[in-house]
């Protein structure tokens, strides 16, 4: 007999965090970083009254998937992250909510953050603390021909977080 899909409405109770894999790096960074340092470090750029903003935490982790992952757009950042369920379950995201409009966090980075660094001191210190977990290399370096010094021996060796700082800069200075 020929089986046919039921397109009937169901209500289905499901935690996102099973659908993600163990060995996901997403789950993995969820697992290890404390993202909690956030908010207090962002504290003094929020108002004590009015309506709530959007979890600082919640913009951070945006960018840092974007980041991750190479997404250049912040309009295909908010795509991939409401079609991605690892995405959503790094961001904290149940089904029934979507993330912010790719002009809400553009506009709190442009503008909330414009003259400050906190931004990009949070977002080096969460790649700092990756690399210190081992979930990211920092190996990988991209260089445009600047003077870069080489020790040959290992006894010798010159250990930097440069890299890691240039690139995160140079993510955020494209989505500008």
């Amino acid at each position: 007999m020929m089986g046919k899909q039921d397109r009937q409405l169901k209500m289905i109770i499901i935690d996102i965090g099973q659908l993600v894999p163990e060995g996901h790096l997403l789950k993995k960074i969820e697992k290890l970083i404390d993202f909690d340092f956030i908010y207090k470090e962002s504290s003094a750029y929020y108002s004590q009254t009015g309506r709530n903003s959007i979890d600082p935490v919640l913009l951070v982790k945006i960018l840092l998937i974007g980041y991750l992952y190479g997404i250049k757009s912040e309009r295909r950042l908010e795509q991939e992250i409401n079609m991605n369920i690892a995405y959503r379950y790094f961001c904290g995201l149940d089904f029934d909510k979507n993330a912010p409009d790719h002009s809400t966090f553009s506009q709190n980075r442009r503008r909330r953050f414009k003259d400050a660094s906190i931004f990009r001191e949070i977002f080096n210190r969460i790649l700092v603390q990756l690399v210190e977990k081992g979930l990211v290399t920092g190996k990988n370096v991209v260089s445009d021909g600047t003077f870069i010094p080489a020790n040959v021996a290992w006894s010798n060796r010159y250990e930097t977080t440069k890299e890691i700082e240039r690139s995160s800069i140079s993510y955020l200075e494209e989505l500008d």
